[in-house]
């Protein structure tokens, strides 16, 4: 399975989950390692613009990554299956206790979601405290800056 993430450059190899941990996040509580990826480079670019209020100015840098491929490794539930207010925005309690009892439970690598912000586009929850966790590799990691064309800077 491949995967993304847009982080600033300090902060994008950093697979621990810890940033996470610090506030929170739509899936997991405070104090809880997990690492928030996107199933295309889209779709993990959107959430940050959404959550931010704005267009972000900082230069990025977007990762793409390879996680093991085994289908046991992930979970995707329904949306009859997620709990009622799982999308609100700003995130809050019931998304956060859903993503946290997965977390706990500690049984995949990753939980398939779909994406708070737009319809179609899924995200993926990675528990970083999973085995299966040392097994993503890095294949490419490139410039990323939001902005018109012509502003983009070159990867």
């Amino acid at each position: 399975m491949q995967a993304w993430r847009i982080g600033k450059a300090e902060d994008v190899t950093d697979l621990s989950g810890a940033g996470a941990a610090l506030f929170g996040g739509r899936w997991n509580h405070p104090e809880q390692p997990a690492l928030y990826l996107g199933l295309s480079p889209s779709g993990c670019a959107l959430d940050p613009v959404i959550l931010a209020g704005h267009v972000p100015t900082l230069p990025f840098k977007l990762m793409h990554l390879q996680l093991p491929s085994d289908p046991a490794l992930y979970q995707e539930p329904s949306l009859a299956q997620l709990p009622l207010g799982w999308d609100n925005l700003p995130p809050d309690r019931p998304s956060m206790d859903f993503g946290g009892c997965w977390l706990e439970r500690n049984e995949q690598l990753g939980l398939i979601l779909p994406s708070a912000t737009m319809d179609g586009t899924r995200c993926l929850l990675v528990n970083p405290r999973h085995p299966a966790c040392n097994q993503i590799s890095v294949l490419q990691i490139s410039d990323f800056m939001y902005g018109k064309p012509g502003t983009r800077r070159a990867a």
